[in-house]
């Protein structure tokens, strides 16, 4: 069962299978009736997608996005004005009525068109007015953001600062005005998405110090004497979404637009509703275009694979090229199968806390989405490395794979650089199960002999799998156990950064392989056993994976990292390239110059 003081994520009242699965137990029983959206809210989800879409084809051109570096004039406004930055509001505040989900999909949906366009519907929808008014009590803040809201205003969120996201604190401050109902703030933002467009940003910033700071979110009207809107960063991927510089100098905001929150035991760098919408906000900005892109990716590979020949032969009847086209399309299956089980649950009112597996899903997606498109590259050499204008001018299929690799590189850095988030997850999660030690029921790693795998509709291969997943995590659970006794010292731990890391990813291959075939029993159940192979495929190679990750994990004795690492930073500096040498000089003139 939960437990209620052991991290910012735990919920007495709610079972999480990859909370259990962080305690070495195998919880079959939470996963294994995985849900399928209803028909009825599958069509709702696919006659508004269509209408979108219909409305993306006419007015965005996705190579002149790229090219130009911006979307269409007016278009972000005319997306305001139809609704489409409020999917989840109900009419009466001019949106959708969207379910979790189906906000997914339309993400989704447009990020197969124009990924920068589906950053905006993500940005706006998911942290945006839209997305707080609901958490808002009423009161003066609740009114603001109604108001924007009805207004069809754009809005932004600006947390991350110029010393980066990694750090706990902000030294953006809000300090009490004396006399008056309202604080100063001074700081700076960076990387913040639709500051350059909004008309209203929350901005996270320190009240007090020392033991008292707490971290608060305040919005405020960025048109506020103070407010400095900088320029746009252009991306080396995703360009035309708006993304840029706030400079904030002593800026009055009323007291009454602070979103005030009660301190919790665990407080972080985010306050507690930002921070829950940050995690399925990276599910919109992030898992969608992913899957977007292995969607995309799939498409490419089979039209490329059916044209092509090598030596008069079909490139698809080679034995290497079905092992990738297999893999991609066992990638894009787990990609589907994390999103929904993270969605829609909720929207079906399932009693099941999914805050840690949408901690994780940043990570699995980036990297399964990053890993196809750059496998499509590959696999399309004759046509894939080269710009879609390229391939145009000689006839070729204007396939955009270049684009799209650099639209989905910028998903394993946005919300976190990947190894970092990993790092954080096992900080402040796993081992917060392990320090201090369990209590002798809590203690983990389930009797292997019981895997606790219970019925599952799965062929030979995939109830072998099923095994090795339980019994894998029974033996992360006598892993982490393992660290924590070699370490009593909790801080001495945290110091072994990478082998937190690969914890981390551990844990994350066991829930992948879980929810996969978790899905494709499921599917069997319900008269369709597509499922069956792609499960099987996808959990023959992240065993492999796991493998690996277990030697590494296994205590061998390490290279001298630290000492090398050490070494050349501490050196002097290389010299720098030396420039090509000025003409005079190539003819052996030294006028001008000193020996």
């Amino acid at each position: 069962m939960a437990t209620a003081t052991r991290n910012s994520d735990s919920d007495p009242d709610r079972e999480s299978f990859l909370e259990e699965l962080y305690q070495g137990r195998f919880r079959w029983d939470l996963i294994r009736d995985f849900p399928e959206q209803s028909r009825q809210d599958a069509e709702a989800g696919d006659a508004f997608i269509e209408e979108m879409t219909d409305l993306l084809h006419e007015r965005v051109d996705p190579d002149a996005v790229d090219l130009d570096k911006s979307l269409p004039d007016g278009f972000l406004e005319e997306m305001a004005g139809r609704g489409y930055f409020k999917l989840q509001l109900d009419s009466g505040l001019g949106g959708h009525g969207l379910s979790h989900y189906n906000t997914f999909r339309v993400m989704e949906a447009a990020a197969r068109w124009c990924v920068p366009v589906a950053m905006s519907l993500a940005i706006e929808n998911t942290l945006g007015s839209a997305a707080f008014l609901p958490l808002v009590p009423e009161g003066p803040l609740h009114d603001l953001l109604r108001r924007h809201v009805l207004d069809n205003g754009l809005s932004a969120s600006a947390d991350t600062e110029p010393a980066g996201a990694a750090n706990r604190g902000r030294t953006t401050t809000a300090t009490a005005v004396p006399g008056a109902d309202a604080y100063r703030i001074n700081g700076e933002k960076v990387f913040a998405g639709h500051a350059p467009v909004a008309g209203l940003v929350g901005v996270t910033a320190t009240v007090g110090d020392g033991a008292d700071a707490r971290i608060r979110e305040f919005f405020l009207r960025t048109d506020s004497p103070g407010v400095t809107v900088g320029q746009l960063h252009e991306y080396m991927g995703v360009k035309g979404f708006p993304n840029g510089h706030l400079r904030l100098d002593d800026v009055v905001v009323p007291a009454g637009q602070m979103l005030v929150e009660p301190d919790t035991e665990h407080q972080v760098r985010m306050t507690a509703t930002s921070s829950a919408l940050v995690k399925r906000g990276r599910l919109h900005l992030i898992a969608a275009p992913s899957l977007a892109a292995a969607r995309l990716c799939v498409r490419w590979i089979r039209e490329f694979a059916v044209r092509r020949t090598v030596d008069g032969r079909p490139l698809g009847q080679y034995d290497e090229i079905r092992h990738q086209v297999a893999e991609s399309l066992a990638d894009t299956f787990a990609i589907e199968t994390v999103t929904q089980w993270c969605l829609i649950p909720e929207d079906q009112g399932g009693k099941i806390n999914l805050q840690f597996e949408r901690n994780a899903i940043k990570s699995i997606t980036s990297e399964l989405g990053w890993a196809l498109v750059d496998r499509t590259m590959s696999l399309m050499g004759a046509e894939g490395y080269e710009t879609a204008e390229s391939k145009a001018r000689r006839g070729a299929p204007a396939v955009p794979v270049e684009r799209l690799m650099r639209d989905v590189r910028n998903f394993r850095i946005s919300g976190g650089v990947n190894f970092q988030i990993d790092n954080w997850i096992a900080q402040r999660y796993i081992l917060s199960y392990y320090y201090p030690e369990p209590d002798a029921t809590e203690r983990a790693g389930t009797d292997p002999a019981d895997p606790g795998t219970g019925a599952a509709a799965l062929n030979d291969r995939n109830l072998a799998h099923l095994a090795a997943v339980a019994a894998a995590v029974h033996e992360f659970g006598r892993t982490c156990s393992g660290l924590a006794r070699a370490h009593p010292v909790r801080s001495d731990l945290l110091e072994k950064e990478r082998t937190l890391i690969q914890l981390t990813r551990l844990a994350r291959e066991l829930l992948t392989m879980s929810l996969v075939l978790a899905r494709a029993s499921a599917m069997t159940e319900r008269g369709d056993d597509g499922g069956q192979d792609l499960a099987d495929v996808y959990c023959t190679s992240a065993r492999h994976r796991l493998a690996d990750l277990r030697r590494r994990l296994s205590g061998a004795p390490s290279p001298a990292f630290a000492v090398l690492s050490d070494s050349w930073l501490a050196g002097p500096s290389p010299a720098p390239p030396v420039p090509d040498a000025p003409a005079a000089a190539r003819n052996g003139s030294t006028e001008g110059t000193q020996s």
